[in-house]
């Protein structure tokens, strides 16, 4: 199947791994509202394949992951004293991808600005490769950034890196962003895409209900340090329902006789 005119799409690289791909290189793989509104369609809709068990994200072209979010598209708030209530096309997308229950990797093949880098934040696991860079430029823009957006790289780099990447609105070369937490990993980039791919078929090999339910307590602890009780019980029940699974007994024999598991998620 041939993508060259559809400006976002999907590959399936194999039964457990999809690949969606942002498709404007010629744009420096530019984030309009058509096109995160479309996104988040597809993750959503993508939820519900029950082979997938890890998305992987990326721009068309070795130049940009994404260069942005079209600034003509942000909202002008007549009225200071009056908050926006309506969801951004930007925001849908990125909560749809931090809502895709499987673990989402960012292949950062090229420069990710803005809303494209808030974009390789959302992702649960980012893979960059050298000579990319990287930055937050709306303070250069006159903009006070949305919670949500703060939150996400709080969550990633904490205080001390989110205060220093928003004020300064500098841009971060490859290096750096390893250092200070933007990447998880960088690689030369003719082995970005084999890094990758690598990453997520190993992660496809592992439990579903231990991919789910890892994702899922990880980011409810880092995103409240102070749980209710009801929080900490749904999370002490994926533990518990996880030592009553028939995948934890696969586990058990398939390491007693080394060899690879056959999960059944369940």
């Amino acid at each position: 199947m041939k993508h060259e005119n559809k400006p976002l799409f999907l590959t399936r690289n194999s039964e457990k791994i999809c690949t969606l791909t942002i498709n404007r290189p010629e744009k420096h793989n530019f984030l309009t509202s058509a096109l995160l509104q479309e996104m988040a369609m597809m993750v959503t809709e993508l939820c519900s394949d029950p082979e997938i068990r890890v998305l992987i994200v990326r721009g068309a072209g070795n130049v940009s992951f994404s260069a942005g979010y079209d600034i003509s598209a942000i909202p002008v708030n007549p009225n200071p004293e009056t908050p926006l209530h309506n969801i951004s096309p930007l925001e849908k997308a990125l909560q749809a991808i931090r809502s895709f229950p499987y673990p989402v990797i960012a292949m950062v093949n090229g420069h990710a600005f803005g809303g494209g880098c808030e974009l390789a934040v959302a992702c649960d696991i980012r893979i960059g490769c050298h000579g990319i860079t990287m930055g937050m430029p709306p303070a250069k823009l006159g903009i006070v950034y949305p919670p949500a957006g703060f939150r996400r790289f709080l969550t990633v780099l904490g205080l001390a890196k989110s205060l220093e990447m928003f004020l300064t609105g500098c841009k971060y070369d490859s290096r750096s962003c390893l250092s200070m937490g933007l990447l998880n990993d960088l690689v030369d980039p003719e082995a970005l895409k084999t890094a990758t791919h690598d990453m997520a078929r190993e992660i496809s090999e592992n439990a579903p209900m231990a991919l789910r339910g890892t994702k899922q307590a990880l980011y409810k602890l880092a995103e409240n340090p102070a749980l209710s009780k009801t929080e900490e019980s749904e999370l002490a029940s994926l533990f518990a329902r996880s030592l009553a699974s028939e995948d934890l007994q696969e586990g058990r024999r398939a390491f007693m006789e080394k060899r690879k598991p056959r999960f059944k998620d369940r």
